[in-house]
């Protein structure tokens, strides 16, 4: 009987940590689906999947997630008549605010959009902090799949690249020259890049960025067309043969190119394929470090 009492008692230890342990994070794993990065952790105490992102200027959830996490925090949302645009499609801000969140042991601090017909949560790192330190330090692995909140070892060797912010936007920016040969010869495009853990290319860059255009204008850079099935252009593009990119290079790479957004005044996105090291954010220095 004692023996049966001592394994029960193991049972139900084992069960209260499994289940706090989601509670109690402040190194979230990742995982890769369709070409994103989630991690689940839970928001203020209720369990969730977050999608990570970095080139959205917000916390952005759906209505159900908004009444579960949200509603009854101390955080007052305001009705809002804005929209927002993530790729091709526009979403209605039902509410917006401006606040602390408990994420896991970490917290989000800054600002939140609850969306129309949006399923899910994206989670813009430069807003995460250390609950402790209130340091905004966040070390991102993607080959061995984990995000880390608050201080990070120091990184003998690794490349320093100095961050900025969009004034308006909130989204982290490194200044960039982007050397690229296509079919129409060499061209160089120079600007700020917004650093987007919530694009899986390469690159994506904004037709209306002055540099861009010119090249094109030059003809420099030939933008390739891509269409439906009912002869409809979708999407732009270009086809460069070599692209060298802060010192790396890369080949054969396609460029997706919009004049979708053009309330961003920068030259484009740097995506997940670029973050193929481990790289630290300190976003209250303005450094990113990568190995």
């Amino acid at each position: 009987m004692r023996r049966i009492k001592l394994l029960l008692v193991a049972i139900v230890a084992l069960t209260v940590l499994g289940a706090t342990d989601i509670f109690a994070q402040e190194r979230f794993g990742l995982e890769k689906r369709g070409g994103h990065y989630y991690f689940t952790a839970t928001i203020n105490d209720v369990p969730a999947d977050l999608m990570v992102e970095s080139g959205i200027p917000a916390l952005l959830v759906g209505e159900s997630v908004y009444e579960k996490c949200l509603i009854e925090s101390e955080i007052t949302f305001e009705p809002s008549q804005q929209k927002i645009r993530l790729l091709n499609k526009l979403y209605d801000i039902i509410y917006r605010a401006e606040g602390v969140v408990k994420i896991g042991n970490a917290e989000y601090d800054g600002p939140i959009f609850v969306l129309a017909d949006y399923d899910g949560v994206s989670i813009p790192i430069q807003y995460l902090k250390d609950a402790a330190s209130k340091r905004r330090v966040v070390t991102v692995d993607l080959s061995e799949g984990y995000l880390q909140v608050g201080e990070a070892k120091k990184c003998r060797g690794a490349e320093k690249f100095r961050l900025s912010f969009d004034k308006e936007l909130g989204f982290p920016l490194v200044k960039a020259s982007v050397r690229m040969t296509t079919s129409k010869g060499r061209a160089n495009v120079k600007g700020n890049l917004i650093v987007d853990f919530g694009n899986p290319s390469l690159l994506f860059l904004l037709k209306q960025h002055a540099s861009l255009t010119r090249a094109i204008e030059n003809g420099e850079i030939e933008l390739k067309d891509a269409y439906n099935k009912q002869g409809e252009v979708v999407a732009q593009g270009i086809y460069a043969n070599d692209v060298c990119l802060f010192g790396r290079e890369y080949h054969d790479i396609s460029i997706g190119v919009t004049d979708k957004m053009q309330s961003i005044k920068q030259l484009g996105f740097l995506g997940t394929r670029f973050f193929s090291s481990p790289v630290v954010f300190d976003f209250d220095k303005g450094t990113m470090l990568i190995q």
